[in-house]
C-alpha cells in the first residue's frame, strides 16, 4: 500500500505542533539521550533539540506520513545551517537539561558530531544531512520510516547528492544500512556509554565513501 508524504516548515504550525508530538513519542528511548539527558528533562530536552531544527529553516527536506504517524527533519548542509547566534542560544536552552556528571560528555559528543558533518562536507560540498527521523510506537512495523527514506533517497539521487546522518542504536543503524547508508566511523563518549554511528550514502551511480577512517572507532 502506498505512503502518502507532504513537506512541511516549522511554522506551519498546527503541522509542526503535531510532528514535534510525533518525534517526542519515537525518541521515548533513545539510547544516546537518556545516558546524557535527567529523566525528569528528557522530553524537555527533545522539544529544544526538535524546535532548533524546525524553527530556523524552510527547508523542504522536512516530511511527515498521512495522519502524522511519521516524521523526518533534514536539510542541506552547510546552506541551510542554522546561525552561529541560534546555535549558542540552542545550546544555552540545552545545558540545564544535563547533569552536571555528563556535561562533558555531552560537550564532547556534540564536537564529534560538529567534526563529523564538517568533514563530510569537506568531501563532498552540499549534502543532505539527516536530522531525525521517527516513528510513533504504536504505528510502527508499517514501512513508514522505510517510506520516508526511500523519498529522500530518491531525492538525493535526482539531485546527484551525498547523505550523512547520526544513528544511535543498533536497531537504527541496521535500518540506515538497509537503505543505502555505510558507517563512516563509531563514536563513544565513555566505556560505559552507548556508540553513535556517523553513517553516510553516495547517490546511485556514485562510488561510496567511508571517510578518510575507514569506519573506525573514534
Amino acid at each position: 500500500m502506498a505512503v502518502e508524504i507532504r513537506s512541511f516548515h516549522g511554522d506551519t504550525s498546527s503541522v509542526a505542533d503535531l510532528a514535534r508530538e510525533t518525534f517526542q513519542a519515537a525518541m521515548h528511548d533513545d539510547p544516546v539521550a537518556r545516558y546524557l539527558v535527567k529523566d525528569t528533562s528528557y522530553r524537555r530536552f527533545w522539544d529544544v533539540m526538535i524546535s532548533h531544527y524546525l524553527t530556523p529553516t524552510h527547508s523542504d527536506l522536512n516530511f511527515i506520513t498521512e495522519g502524522c504517524k511519521a516524521g523526518m527533519l533534514a536539510r542541506i548542509y552547510p546552506d541551510e545551517q542554522a546561525s552561529a547566534l541560534s546555535e549558542v542560544a540552542h545550546a544555552v536552552r540545552l545545558l540545564p537539561t544535563f547533569p552536571l556528571t555528563k556535561i562533558w560528555s555531552a560537550l564532547m559528543i556534540n564536537d564529534a558530531m560538529d567534526r563529523g558533518t564538517a568533514a563530510f562536507g569537506k568531501e563532498h560540498g552540499s549534502y543532505i544531512y539527516v536530522f531525525l527521523l521517527g516513528t510513533r510506537p504504536e504505528c510502527q512495523g508499517q514501512g513508514l520510516g522505510s517510506a520516508l527514506m526511500s523519498h529522500l533517497n530518491s531525492i538525493a539521487d535526482a539531485r546527484g547528492m551525498h547523505s550523512y546522518l547520526e544513528s544511535s542504536s543498533e536497531g537504527s543503524r541496521r535500518f540506515y544500512k538497509r537503505h543505502g547508508y555505510v558507517d563512516r566511523q563509531t563514536y563513544k563518549m565513555a566505556p560505559d556509554a552507548p556508540p553513535l554511528f556517523l553513517m553516510s550514502r553516495a547517490p546511485k551511480n556514485q562510488p561510496t565513501s567511508t571517510g578518510q577512517n575507514g569506519g573506525a572507532s573514534i
